[in-house]
């Protein structure tokens, strides 16, 4: 950080976290005289497709982005020695993931408004043709007036069209709990639709504190995918138009699950739930591990199990 702070004004103040090709810092910058968070990618880490397709791409994106619930992008630059640093809005509430934690699950109404900023960021990025393709919790924050914001860009695709129909994707990534049954089954997909599966993976940890399809054999988990085989417990109770919604966002069919602006019409998002919403723990099942990130770089595969470890691990392999 020795020459982020000479050069460009960031004083480095700790850790938020490490990933595999790099870290996320905290810095405070003289210049905007504010906090700021500083994604710190080490190239001489990164493989190969990283370096000449994932990481050009998220560049190209977060500098066109700008909307209120997306983790807004100060700037980017790279050191003489190669270390990209991408510096970006600090989230002082930090993941979602963490959040719910915490708590066990979030009360109805506070999840009516964190999934509906989300439906919002999802909206924006689809009309700009940017799928995000890694929706989860894990890349979901709050800012100190616990606003969702949708951050880590690194697996998103800019969408392309032939004969008017979108170009279907062929890199199977993500995070397998939070994948479509499409991409789990390595059929090309439309990201835009596989956006939406992941977004009813969130609403339900939200109200939840679990996700629905939790296994560790990802051909299991397609299976019950599926067979739409998942549970909504009895405790914390969730209101019958939430359910409603989950399920319509869950269909394995592509064909018949909502499109984001079939969720911002529906009962539940698009009135607001009347009980107090206090932030109050609840109880709720044990949140259960966490997938990798996975890739395999534009063809056909088998993507990988997911780790017994809760830490996300991220990745690229052709």
């Amino acid at each position: 950080m020795d020459y982020v702070e000479k050069s460009r004004g960031y004083q480095y103040k700790g850790r938020l976290g490490q990933g595999m090709f790099g870290e996320v810092v905290k810095a405070y910058s003289t210049q905007m005289k504010k906090m700021v968070a500083i994604k710190v990618t080490d190239i001489s880490k990164c493989t190969s497709v990283y370096i000449e397709k994932f990481l050009p791409h998220e560049k190209g994106v977060l500098e066109t982005l700008d909307h209120p619930n997306i983790v807004k992008t100060h700037e980017i630059f790279e050191s003489p020695k190669g270390t990209v640093y991408m510096v970006m809005e600090l989230c002082v509430k930090g993941d979602l993931l963490n959040y719910i934690n915490s708590k066990l699950a979030l009360p109805e109404r506070f999840s009516h408004k964190l999934f509906s900023q989300l439906c919002r960021a999802v909206e924006y990025l689809h009309s700009r043709n940017v799928a995000h393709r890694d929706l989860k919790c894990e890349n979901l924050f709050l800012d100190a007036k616990y606003n969702l914001k949708v951050g880590d860009f690194g697996l998103s695709k800019t969408l392309t069209y032939v004969d008017g129909r979108v170009v279907l994707s062929r890199t199977f990534c993500g995070t397998s709990l939070y994948a479509a049954p499409e991409v789990l089954h390595s059929i090309p997909y439309d990201p835009k639709v596989s956006d939406v599966w992941s977004m009813g993976v969130v609403l339900y940890m939200m109200l939840y504190g679990s996700v629905p399809f939790n296994c560790s054999n990802v051909k299991k988990q397609a299976q019950l995918q599926k067979k739409r085989r998942f549970n909504f417990p009895k405790d914390p109770p969730v209101s019958p138009e939430a359910k409603d919604l989950i399920r319509r966002i869950l269909h394995p069919i592509v064909e018949q699950r909502l499109k984001v602006s079939d969720i911002l019409a529906s009962a539940w998002v698009s009135k607001e739930p009347v009980e107090k919403c206090d932030r109050a723990s609840t109880s709720a099942a044990a949140t259960p591990p966490v997938g990798s990130s996975w890739d395999a770089e534009e063809g056909p595969g088998s993507p990988p199990s997911p780790p017994s470890s809760r830490k996300p691990s991220r990745g690229c392999t052709s």
